[in-house]
C-alpha cells in the first residue's frame, strides 16, 4: 500500500496566547416568573414541549405543570381506571391545577368491550369521585358515549356542589335515562310555573312565574347541542331560569319552541349573551327569534342555520329587523343558511355588519353574481363565507368571483360551496378544492400569517373552551363540522 503524506497540521505548537478559555457561566440569568408564565402560555397546545419545559428546573416545573394539566381528558377505559386507582398524593397534586374535565372523547371502539362492560368501568360513583377530586374545575364536557353515567346524583354534584363550574357541554346525548335524570334534577331545584290563561278572544297567553332564587348563577356557558330528547317544559326552561349570567348558549337541534325564546326574552339573560346557537331548531317562529335577538345587545355569534332539506321559518321581514338592529354591528359570526335570503337581506348585511368574519348564506335566492361581489367588497374582515346551493354559481361565475377577490386583495380564504360544483372546478389563482372526507366542501387558499384548515373554520356547535377546533374531541369535531 503506497504511503500517504498527511498535511502538517500541528507543525507549530499552540502558545498560551492562542488558547481562548471558555467563559464559565457563574450565574444563570434571572427571568421573572411573569415572563416565564407568558412564554409557557404560548405552548399550551404543545404538550411535548411543555413536558420538556417542566423538567428544566423547579421554577419552570412550577409554571409548566398547571398548563400541562389544565385539561384532563379520558379517552379510553384504562386511563380512566388508572386515575381512579391512583394514590391520594397524585390526586391531591392534580386537584388544584385541573380546570377542564373532558369526557367527550371517551370511546371503547376497537377494544372489544360491550356497553355493559363500559358501564362497570365508568360508573356514576366514580364520576362523582372525580368531580369532587377537582374542586377548582371550571369546565366539564361529555358526549353520547358516556350518557349512561349522567344520573340525578351526578347532576346535583356537577351543578350544585362544583361552584367554580362555568362551562358545561352535553353533546349528542339522546337516551331516555339522560332526559329523565334532567327532569328529576329540574324538579328538585324548583320548576318555573307556566300559566296559560285563555282570554276573551280565545287566544292563549303564556306567563312565567319563577318560584325560587337562581341556584346556578356561576354558570356562563351551556350547550345542549343535538340533545332532542330533553323536555322544553320540565328541563330547558327551569335550567335557564336558574342561570341568569349565561354568555354562551347552544340549543342546536333541540326540541324547543317559541316558549323557550319568549321566556329568554323576558329575563336578563339576553343582555349578557355573546353566543346564541339555534341551528336546526324546527319549531321556533321567525317573530320569536327576531324579538329575542333584538334584546341581545352583546351578541357576537348568531347561528340560525337550517337543515339543507328543511326550510326554516325565518322570513325576510324578520331577518331585516335583526340585521338593522344596533346589535348587528357586533356580529362576528352570522349563519342564516336556508332562510329567506334575498337581495334586500344582502343589502342589510352590507350596511349594518361591518365586523363580520364568518358568514353563512347557503340557499340564498340570489341570481346575480354582482350582488355577491358587492357583499364581499363591503365586508373587509370576512374570512369565510358559505355559498352552498346559490343559483347564480356555476363554473364560469365561480372563476370570475375568485379573480375579483384576487384583484381587490380581499382577505377571505375559505368559501364553502356545493359538492357537485366543486367537483367540476380546478385550482386557480391560488385557490384549490379542499379534499376532505366530511359532508362539507370548500374552496380555499393558503394565507401567509398561519396555516388554517378550511374544514375547521366555521363550526356549528358551541366551543365552550374556546381552545380552537383542532383541540376538540373527535366527536365534537363531528357535530361541529359534519366530519
Amino acid at each position: 500500500m503506497p504511503g500517504r503524506i498527511l498535511p502538517q497540521l500541528f507543525v507549530y505548537p499552540l502558545t498560551g496566547s492562542d488558547v481562548v478559555p471558555a467563559k464559565k457561566i457563574t450565574k444563570i440569568p434571572y427571568i421573572p416568573p411573569e415572563i416565564i408564565r407568558i412564554i409557557l402560555s404560548f405552548l399550551r397546545n404543545d404538550r411535548k414541549t411543555l413536558a420538556a419545559c417542566a423538567l428544566v428546573n423547579h421554577t419552570f416545573n412550577l409554571h409548566a405543570t398547571p398548563i400541562l394539566y389544565h385539561t384532563v381528558a379520558f379517552t379510553f377505559p384504562h386511563t380512566f381506571t388508572l386515575f381512579v386507582n391512583a394514590s391520594n398524593d397524585i390526586k391531591k397534586r392534580c386537584s388544584q391545577i385541573v380546570r377542564h374535565l373532558d369526557l367527550s372523547g371517551f370511546s371503547t371502539c376497537g377494544l372489544q368491550k360491550s356497553s355493559f362492560e363500559t358501564q362497570n368501568i365508568v360508573t356514576p360513583d366514580f364520576l362523582i369521585h372525580i368531580l369532587r377530586s377537582f374542586p377548582e374545575l371550571n369546565a366539564f364536557s361529555i358526549s353520547e358515549s358516556l350518557e349512561s353515567v349522567i344520573t340525578l346524583d351526578v347532576l346535583k354534584i356537577l351543578f350544585l356542589e362544583c361552584k367554580n363550574i362555568k362551562s358545561i357541554d352535553f353533546c349528542g346525548c339522546t337516551s331516555k335515562q339522560f332526559s329523565n335524570a334532567f327532569d328529576e334534577f329540574s324538579r328538585s331545584i324548583g320548576r318555573v310555573k307556566i300559566e296559560q290563561p285563555c282570554n276573551d278572544y280565545d287566544e292563549t297567553t303564556i306567563s312565567f312565574n319563577v318560584t325560587s332564587k337562581p341556584l346556578l348563577s356561576h354558570l356562563q356557558k351551556l350547550s345542549f347541542h343535538e340533545c332532542p330528547t330533553i323536555s322544553e317544559y320540565s328541563t330547558i326552561i327551569p335550567l335557564l331560569a336558574h342561570t341568569p349570567n349565561l354568555t354562551h348558549l347552544d340549543l342546536g337541534d333541540c326540541s324547543i319552541s317559541d316558549l323557550t325564546l319568549n321566556f329568554l326574552a323576558g329575563t336578563n339573560i339576553p343582555a349578557k349573551l355573546s353566543h346564541l346557537l339555534l341551528a336546526k331548531c324546527k319549531n321556533i317562529s321567525s317573530d320569536a327569534i327576531s324579538s329575542l335577538v333584538s334584546k341581545c345587545s352583546q351578541l357576537e355569534t348568531l347561528n340560525l342555520y337550517g337543515d339543507r332539506d328543511i326550510t326554516t321559518a325565518i322570513g325576510e321581514c324578520d331577518l331585516v329587523t335583526i340585521l338593522r338592529s344596533p346589535n348587528a354591528k357586533n356580529f362576528r359570526t352570522l349563519d342564516i343558511g336556508s332562510s329567506q335570503i334575498t337581495p334586500l337581506i344582502l343589502t342589510a348585511i352590507k350596511e349594518n355588519c361591518p365586523s363580520l368574519q364568518n358568514l353563512g348564506i347557503s340557499k340564498a335566492q340570489i341570481t346575480n353574481l354582482n350582488l355577491i361581489k358587492e357583499l364581499l367588497t363591503s365586508l373587509p374582515n370576512l374570512q369565510y363565507i358559505d355559498l352552498t346551493s346559490i343559483p347564480c354559481f356555476n363554473i364560469l361565475n365561480t372563476n370570475n368571483l375568485l379573480t375579483d377577490i384576487k384583484k381587490n386583495k380581499h382577505p377571505i380564504h375559505t368559501i364553502e360551496m356545493s359538492e357537485s360544483l366543486l367537483k367540476k372546478l380546478y385550482a386557480v389563482d391560488g385557490w384549490k378544492v379542499d379534499m376532505n372526507y366530511g359532508r362539507r366542501w370548500y374552496y380555499s387558499r393558503e394565507v401567509q400569517r398561519e396555516a388554517i384548515r378550511p374544514d375547521r373554520v366555521h363550526g356549528r356547535k358551541l366551543d365552550i373552551t374556546e381552545y380552537g377546533p383542532e383541540f376538540m374531541s373527535k366527536i365534537f369535531q363531528y357535530y361541529s363540522f359534519d366530519a
